[in-house]
């Protein structure tokens, strides 16, 4: 038994074209201290997370690039929260065929011997009405472009799927995405304002974070330009995400 609880927070409609982040809050829920993992990601490997169509089978997003890092724990006050987040694409194959209803489900090793699992929360794909989409959901599926974003660099054929993202005002998350990997970072804040006036600030800072988790990029400094530009919102979600501290449940 654990007072630790994990949720999945999804947009509720994200269009086709466009990449899908997801929040998760790993709650103490208790009266005591809990100890737990730290690595809130997909990149170290105690957090997994799964996409299922309406009516359908689980997909895992299976992130391309492991971390082989020790193992790191946090201890949550009462009422403390650890946030993380998660990119929901797949090198194997597309986790969002065709427009429609998905749940998306988590389930986190707290420690080695007990995982917690959330409830699923469900996110609606809509068809995107301009024509570049089908082209920026072709390039969110290539393998190599998937592979690019995990490890925050430039694999194999995919320098134009990436640029084609990058250059796109009307996908502002995937854009975001592909400038970690293609912009310097004196020329992040634009992509990044973009992205918290379209999604708001939260996601975008999720979106930064499912790319460079704090506790593998402890010191990036676009972490740290991230922050100064969504961190005015002042939501304490946006601190937690890109500093992997933990932050009073709201």
């Amino acid at each position: 038994m654990t007072d630790l609880s994990l949720h999945v927070e999804a947009p509720a409609e994200v269009p086709l074209g466009e990449a899908v982040v997801v929040v998760l809050r790993l709650r103490n829920d208790g009266s005591s201290p809990a100890t737990t993992s730290s690595r809130l990601d997909l990149a170290q490997g105690d957090l997994s997370v799964w996409v299922a169509p309406e009516g359908g089978d689980r997909v895992r997003v299976e992130w391309p690039w492991q971390v082989d890092s020790g193992r790191t724990e946090v201890d949550l006050a009462p009422g403390q929260e650890l946030v993380g987040s998660a990119l929901l694409l797949s090198a194997t194959g597309s986790l969002f065929p065709a427009p429609g209803d998905y749940a998306v489900l988590a389930a986190f090793a707290v420690r080695p011997d007990l995982e917690v699992t959330s409830a699923p929360a469900t996110v609606r794909r809509v068809a995107a009405t301009d024509p570049g989409a089908a082209a920026r959901q072709r390039a969110l599926e290539d393998p190599d472009v998937v592979r690019s974003l995990a490890s925050v660099s430039t694999i194999g054929a995919a320098a134009e799927g990436l640029a084609l993202l990058a250059a796109s005002d009307a996908s502002p998350v995937a854009q975001l995405l592909a400038a970690c990997v293609t912009t310097v970072t004196a020329d992040l804040p634009p992509v990044i304002e973009r992205a918290v006036d379209a999604a708001g600030a939260v996601i975008a800072a999720a979106a930064v974070a499912a790319v460079l988790p704090p506790g593998v990029f402890p010191g990036d400094e676009r972490l740290a330009v991230a922050e100064d530009v969504a961190g005015p919102a002042a939501d304490p979600t946006v601190t937690a995400l890109l500093s992997g501290s933990a932050a009073t449940a709201g």
